[in-house]
């Protein structure tokens, strides 16, 4: 019996808009009136995930940038696994000599290597959605400080912009927890950070089975906790190369793929139930 769903958001549960939509949110709703709990495990900062369902007001328990970070249904922060901080200065560093479109999510704030660069190649991307309008107004961006590096405390995850393997390689030899994601995001948390350990730790403390876990994720960030999870599915609009990686795959998020595999295992249909 399954008793706890974990999602990832962009490209897994979202539509192609990256937002939420009236059917995803009731069927989150009709699930949790049946006391199956909803856990969401984003790459994505608490501000970028948390107005997404305030729309719907809908709140569940928030693992955010890949499990550095998580928060309980309230919304309050009940774990944090920040980098270690010299080797996050030496890489912070790193990219700047490098002129590397950087942002790090800080303890004090967002910085970036660049917020001009940032801003356009946030823009081009809002340019591409079915409804710019919407995705800005419901999903947004990261708010950016101009604070300097040296006074926002511990870094979380840091993100750099580039689709040279070379740089992903070389990104890969430090000692942290990598994974590229829409071909060109490399993103940096502390080695022992995942979106899978985050989420065993919560089932551990609800005492729940492997298999009462039903998980969803599109990227190279998901797949440990896909892997993990005995019904882990991997979305069918992922990249061919991790497609071959999990056991199970989920129509394509822009099919309601996520909600369909629900209805699938747990026998609760999607839309108004038949009298």
């Amino acid at each position: 019996m399954i008793k706890l769903i974990a999602t990832d958001l962009d490209g897994t549960l979202c539509n192609a808009n990256h937002c939420l939509d009236q059917t995803i949110a009731d069927y989150m709703k009709k699930l949790s009136a049946r006391r199956i709990e909803w856990v969401l495990a984003s790459g994505q900062a608490m501000e970028i995930v948390e107005p997404l369902f305030a729309k719907y007001a809908f709140r569940c328990p928030v693992i955010a940038l890949n499990g550095a970070l998580v928060y309980d249904r309230g919304g309050k922060l009940t774990q944090r696994r920040p980098m270690k901080t010299q080797q996050a200065q030496d890489m912070l560093h790193e990219v700047q000599k490098r002129g590397v479109l950087t942002v790090a999510s800080m303890e004090k704030g967002n910085w970036c290597s660049d917020p001009q660069a940032y801003r356009q190649r946030m823009e081009t991307l809002v340019r591409r959605m079915p409804d710019p309008a919407l995705f800005a107004q419901e999903h947004g961006f990261l708010s950016l400080t101009d604070t300097p590096l040296e006074q926002l405390g511990a870094c979380y995850k840091i993100e750099i912009y580039d689709s040279r393997p070379a740089l992903a390689d070389w990104a890969r030899v430090a000692d942290f927890k990598v994974s590229v994601v829409h071909g060109d995001v490399i993103e940096m948390t502390d080695s022992a950070v995942s979106k899978a350990a985050a989420l065993r730790q919560l089932c551990e403390s609800r005492r729940l089975a492997n298999e009462e876990v039903l998980c969803f994720g599109d990227s190279e960030n998901d797949l440990e906790m896909l892997q993990e999870f005995r019904y882990g599915h991997i979305m069918r609009n992922a990249e061919e190369p991790l497609l071959a990686q999990v056991n199970h795959i989920a129509p394509a998020n822009t099919a309601y793929g996520v909600l369909r595999v629900i209805e699938n295992y747990t026998g609760i249909p999607i839309g108004k139930e038949q009298a």
